[in-house]
């Protein structure tokens, strides 16, 4: 105990240098927390995903590739398939904003029966089906801007050249935050119709619910096989491998954010073994004070490297706690590129930024606390810092 009272002194003697040595450290790990958080955000998307017994229909050449609607029906004959969907994308704009949130074209009749989590009532669901320009989206999105049913939702095209007039219908309630709005994908094709003939007709992809997991397997090869000689071949696969998929169209972005960790931690412990040797210059003459009273070596090497380590745990828990407050703010502003919640991603990853704090303090720590250790009581006394 009395060790750390010393450790403590020494480290508020220069309170400028701590100070900024630990907010170096700091907002270096935030960095460093929110890159892996958004990497446990895709893992964690992909997880939730195996879960479900969904698959996903698409063109062979990917988005780029048409999949005509009546490969919906096609689906819906596939044994073992409770109910498919078409899922276009709109991806129109809201007043002055660009990305609002996610708008999918999709089929009213049996959109809930491919997503059976997400609750809605009978009657907002009903109001929805027989309306043409009607809509449904994720409570969220109406809490947050204060939406009621009967609201008029107008988005312009950016992909497609003609806008989307919309009557609120309904909102549904979803386990994770989708941030997305679903309308009648014959509105989107009669629009296509109308200003763009031919690219009408088109599904976009096409999302089915398998009756049991142990299905999916034979539906993913039996929907293969009979687009297979058609002018749309298929590409089909589970919905986590439709995660995945996401993930590697970043590229190799968990190796890229590995070797920024290591930059992180080789730079962090230049600029606190700096601070550090500086710390230990000042204190020549009362280290060899220290070991001519009796200090042993042991004990001044483990002052010099407690408070190393002491900022360096400093710096970990300011910048592991700042980094998880800007990934939950992230997830508040923008859930379509961080669907989910600090609290739903802690894992394993959430240590990371501890374990980097204590490499610093160790590695800058090390070679001053040696030093210190080694320092002779004559030169200690002769030298002035």
């Amino acid at each position: 105990m009395q060790l750390f009272k010393y450790i403590c002194r020494n480290m508020l003697r220069n309170k400028i240098r701590s100070l900024l040595t630990i907010l170096s450290v700091g907002f270096s790990l935030a960095l460093m927390t929110v890159l892996y958080g958004f990497m446990a955000s895709q893992e964690t998307w992909k997880k939730d995903a195996a879960q479900e017994n969904r698959i996903v229909v698409m063109n062979i050449q990917g988005f780029s590739g048409r999949l005509p609607i009546a490969s919906v029906d096609e689906v819906r004959s596939i044994d073992g398939v409770v109910a498919a969907v078409p899922y276009a994308w709109f991806g129109g704009t809201f007043q002055e904003e660009t990305m609002p949130f996610a708008q999918f074209g999709t089929d009213a009749e049996q959109v809930f029966q491919v997503w059976p989590n997400f609750k809605i009532s009978p009657e907002e669901l009903t109001a929805w089906q027989d309306n043409r320009q009607g809509c449904v989206l994720d409570r969220r999105i109406a809490e947050k801007r204060g939406w009621k049913l009967g609201e008029r939702i107008r988005l312009k095209g950016t992909f497609y050249p003609f806008d989307l007039d919309l009557e609120l219908c309904g909102m549904f309630d979803s386990p994770k935050n989708t941030d997305s709005l679903w309308f009648h994908w014959k509105y989107l094709d009669e629009g296509l119709r109308q200003e763009y003939p031919e690219a009408a007709g088109n599904s976009g992809t096409i999302f089915a619910k398998i009756q049991d997991k142990s299905e999916i397997p034979a539906a993913i090869k039996k929907i293969d096989e009979r687009f297979a000689s058609s002018e749309t071949p298929t590409r089909s696969q589970t919905e986590a491998a439709f995660a995945q998929m996401f993930i590697d169209m970043l590229g190799n972005i968990q190796v890229l954010i590995r070797n920024i960790g290591f930059a992180v931690v080789f730079s962090l412990s230049l600029v606190a073994a700096n601070s550090m040797a500086m710390s230990m210059r000042e204190r020549v003459t009362e280290i060899a004070v220290l070991k001519a009273i009796g200090f042993p070596r042991l004990r001044i090497m483990l002052m010099i490297l407690g408070e190393s380590c002491l900022v360096a745990f400093l710096g970990g828990v300011m910048g592991v706690g700042l980094g998880c407050v800007m990934l939950q703010m992230m997830h508040t502003a923008v859930p379509q590129q961080f669907p989910f919640s600090i609290f739903e991603m802690l894992g394993p990853w959430i240590a990371y930024g501890f374990v980097v704090a204590a490499l610093i303090g160790l590695i800058s720590g090390l070679v001053p606390a040696i030093r210190a250790s080694r320092l002779s009581v004559i030169d200690g006394l002769r030298r002035v810092a």
